[in-house]
């Protein structure tokens, strides 16, 4: 752990930004791969002359000293030898250990192969994918065939290009040693490689093809200039052609090419400008290295704490539960630990290095840069902190993020940034002393604010209770086969425009679904989970508006009373009370359970993810890693994007933190979809009691495509809702729910508990995708993102589908928040809220109360606040019939 995350993580990161970056220009990966190559062997360009050069003071010292070391060989044997060597060696001033300066050429390329092995071997985007001659990247060329046996031509010309590059670099050497060094390393690279994917192998026969011009270069008269003539005239060529070639590319990757490339035109003018500001500027360091090098270990330390604990930390410790038990980790300190080792990695193991390496203007450009920037870092974090909304899980922003800057931001930022390059080099020149106290001051402040986080972290995760994992199956629920039960599906993101094509897409479905009644003209009274789901539970006292017009309790406090709402009533009506993965339990605040303190009655059931080991066990599919991978991946990149000042933060966010790894929503969906599969084992009939239970379901929310026609879930047939696939994603994971549904039905029918019955299943909020079924309809939302899905069976209905495909239909105004007044008809009568004493039923006072939040998911770090924060121009309100454009209209309940 410590070697990857340390030494081989910040190059691995390295190579997937630079690959994801031309895979963007090329749009062909076989060409990403290629320029990739080009990029990496540029960058380690300077490692090559420091390699170069300590190879040839090796290869001058052993020639200078050959004539006596073999005339002591030829005259002296044994330990008198030795001796006479050694002594000899002490004169020269020479160690037998400096002969690895000559081995350094070989031993920089082995953390490179090793990152690039990493990352090329399993790369997703080569899957499938032919270049040239080359038929699938992801896999060994096997170009020529001998009668049954596969010949990989790649490696082989791999390898004869590394042989002739080192014959060109050797020429005139006469160490035997050094040769067979070449030789050796191009012959093991052959095993290590021969049955590599092509893309790899690809990726390093253009290293060597670089390696053989480079050492041609070397023979050359002034190689630097011809070097220089050659990367100016491509950047000149790049500019014009990414300028009038490139009209569709963003325009953010396009600044930065052009950018890079006119570094390159102008990099005599900025190499003579920054030795004479090296040269001129930083007398206090230059004449005291040992000050020089403590203020280098301070400043980079500084960063790596910020960058690798104090960021994470914070992150971690808003939402401890979002990052405990994933995949194989339980704890969220592992995540803690990795982004930590990597910052480590990043700011202080490689800057180290290089450090040692170069010379003393580099280590004097060096200490300046992280100087200046420890300061800054810290500024742009906690002065310049922006708003981005919540994220998922995987440390992505749940919210479409333009990174627009103001003008004030912007021009605040530049001026702070030139005012700490001018005080840093002032202090540089005169008293650079004071900056060890200040630096060490502010790493013990920010080791100190880590520790305060981790052990808020520690305190909440200890009152986390583990998921249950089951390993069996038995019944969790109880129905009463006499009396009444009433059950209450939440299914997250179930689509009611897509209600008609789903039962068509499967013949005989509707037959299933006996007595079922749809409602078309349903909206949600919210676009997301967090503010779409109070209503549901707790009835129209707990829309947005409303809960925002009660002032006297926090948001916390009334979400909680919204999910007990229908437990107490259906309780205090003689009812077991059953509740499942209940969205936001006690806003998430730790423990979750505190909720439920004055309601001990309730059996509260957790099913999400507690039946997909057992489902990944009997269905013979291994579970991935794709959530802690992204984790560990994004959270190194999410505390370099806070350090950022705001203009560039969106360079850093690029495709959500420029990870090559494709989403793999498989397991999500899992955790919920097999729960829907396994409900008819789940439940009993063996309740002298009336049962009221109340789940929510997220199958349709992670939702995946399916293998057709049977709609079953396998990785191959696999891609997300979020990408090209997403109308098709959740379709399929909406034929797969309702089919789920239909097989528990039938099992309630043969256990005779399906007339006693009530059943509601109804969605929070709909998809923003277009249907075609709100075409002329003005107001600046999509509408399909509001509309809610609510279908209901009552008691001892079975009437059939009018046509055999369809569900019958109401077109009855109704909004999701009708669910109460529906589930407690007939049983409860004039049923209220029992917190507000606000009817359920709201007859013709509906509309008043019908005012739509299309705003975005609240923070739970906001708990303590008494009010959602909802823009005054994000509401909207419907009547009658939401399919007419008349009806609705963008409104100001809070004022203008």
């Amino acid at each position: 752990m410590l070697f990857e995350n340390i030494v081989i993580h910040p190059i691995k990161q390295f190579i997937e930004i630079c690959y994801l970056f031309f895979l963007e220009f090329t749009k062909n990966p076989g060409l990403a791969v290629v320029a990739l190559s080009f990029a990496v062997t540029l960058c380690c360009l300077p490692l090559y002359i420091v390699a170069e050069r300590w190879q040839e003071t090796e290869r001058n010292k052993q020639k200078e000293m050959k004539p006596y070391l073999d005339l002591i060989k030829k005259n002296f044997k044994g330990d008198e030898r030795y001796m006479i060597i050694s002594a000899y060696y002490r004169i020269c001033r020479y160690n037998p250990l400096m002969v690895a300066r000559s081995s350094f050429g070989v031993l920089i390329q082995i953390p490179f192969f090793i990152a690039a092995y990493s990352f090329l071997s399993g790369l997703d985007t080569l899957k499938g994918i032919p270049f040239i001659f080359i038929k699938d990247m992801s896999l060994p060329d096997a170009i020529l065939s001998i009668k049954s046996i596969k010949v990989n031509i790649l490696p082989i010309a791999m390898t004869a290009i590394n042989c002739f590059s080192g014959a060109i670099y050797s020429h005139g050497h006469k160490n035997a040693r050094e040769k067979i060094q070449i030789y050796g390393v191009a012959l093991l690279f052959l095993a290590l490689l021969y049955n590599s994917p092509a893309g790899l192998v690809l990726y390093w026969t253009m290293n060597n093809i670089l390696s053989l011009v480079k050492n041609a270069f070397y023979k050359l008269k002034n190689p630097v200039k011809v070097l220089y003539a050659i990367a100016a005239a491509a950047s000149v060529i790049g500019i014009i052609y990414v300028a009038f070639a490139m009209k569709n590319q963003k325009i953010e990757l396009k600044a930065l090419f052009a950018l890079f490339c006119a570094i390159i035109i102008a990099s005599p003018l900025f190499v003579k400008a920054i030795i004479h500001f090296l040269d001129n500027t930083l007398n206090d360091i230059k004449t005291h290295p040992k000050k020089r090098l403590t203020v280098f270990i301070l400043s980079a330390t500084t960063i790596c704490v910020l960058v690798g604990l104090v960021i994470p930390s914070i992150l971690i410790e808003s939402e401890v539960q979002e990052f405990c038990y994933i995949d194989k980790y339980d704890s969220p300190f592992v995540f803690l630990a990795t982004a930590f080792f990597q910052s480590a990695g990043l700011f202080l193991f490689w800057p180290i290095c290089f450090y040692a390496l170069f010379g003393e203007r580099i280590k004097n450009l060096i200490t300046f840069f992280f100087a200046f920037f420890a300061t800054y870092a810290i500024i742009n974090t906690f002065m310049f902190t922006g708003e981005y909304g919540p994220m998922t899980r995987e440390l992505d922003f749940m919210e479409g993020q333009l990174f627009r800057v103001t003008p004030q931001s912007f021009f605040a930022n530049i001026l702070i940034a030139v005012a700490l390059i001018f005080l840093t080099s002032l202090i540089f020149c005169k008293k650079a002393k004071t900056l060890i106290p200040y630096y060490l001051a502010l790493t013990i402040g920010l080791a100190s604010l880590s520790l305060k986080n981790v052990y808020a972290i520690n305190n909440s995760f200890s009152k986390i209770a583990a998921p249950e994992v089951k390993n069996s199956l038995s019944p969790i629920y109880s129905l009463s086969k006499t009396g009444k039960n009433v059950l209450v599906f939440m299914q997250d993101r179930l689509i009611g425009p897509l209600i008609d094509e789903t039962f068509e897409e499967k013949k005989g479905l509707a037959d299933r679904f006996e007595g079922f009644t749809f409602y078309p003209n349903t909206v949600s009274l919210a676009e997301l989970t967090m503010l779409g789901t109070p209503g549901i539970f707790g009835g129209y006292s707990y829309t947005p508006a409303e809960m925002n017009k009660r002032k006297s309790l926090t948001i916390q406090q009334k979400h909680n009373q919204a999910l007990l709402s229908m437990p107490i009533n259906f309780h205090e009506a003689g009812f077991d009370v059953f509740v499942s993965d209940l969205p936001y339990e006690n806003f998430l605040k730790e423990p979750v359970t505190d909720m439920y303190q004055s309601t001990p009655w309730i059996k509260r059931r957790m099913t999400k993810g507690a039946y997909s080991d057992y489902w990944h066990k009997t269905h013979g599919i291994e579970k991935s890693t794709y959530t802690s991978d992204c984790i560990k991946h994004n959270f190194l990149m999410f505390g370099i994007f806070k350090t950022m000042p705001p203009f560039l933060r969106r360079l850093v966010y690029h495709d959500i933190w420029w990870n090559s790894k494709e989403e793999d929503p498989f397991d999500y969906f899992i955790d919920s979809y097999s729960f829907l599969e396994y409900l008819p084992k789940l439940f009993n009939i063996s309740s002298e009691k009336d049962s009221f239970i109340a789940i929510d379901n997220m199958s349709t929310h992670d939702s995946i495509t399916l293998k057709k026609p049977e709609y079953i879930p396998a990785r191959e047939s696999t891609t997300q809702g979020k990408v090209v696939n997403a109308y098709r994603a959740m379709f399929d994971s909406q034929v797969a729910t309702i089919m789920r549904y239909a097989d528990f039905f039938d099992w309630l029918k043969e256990n005779g508990v399906y007339d006693n019955t009530r059943i509601i299943i109804v969605s929070d909020h709909g998809a923003p995708f277009y249907s075609g079924k709100f075409q002329n309809i003005t107001v600046p939302i999509p509408i399909e993102h509001v509309t809610a899905a609510l279908l209901v069976k009552d008691f001892y209905d079975r009437s059939p589908s009018p046509d055999g495909i369809h569900l019958k239909k109401d077109m009855t105004f109704m909004t999701n928040a009708d669910t109460p007044a529906i589930a407690t008809q007939g049983i409860i009568e004039n049923a209220k809220n029992p917190f507000t004493q606000t009817p359920y039923d709201m007859k013709k006072e509906k509309s008043e109360f019908v005012k739509i939040a299309y705003a975005p998911a609240q923070s739970t770090r906001w708990r303590d606040e008494k009010t959602l924060f909802i823009p005054n121009n994000a509401w909207y309100t419907v009547h009658d019939d939401i399919f007419k454009a008349e009806n609705w209209q963008q409104i100001y309940p809070f004022g203008e």
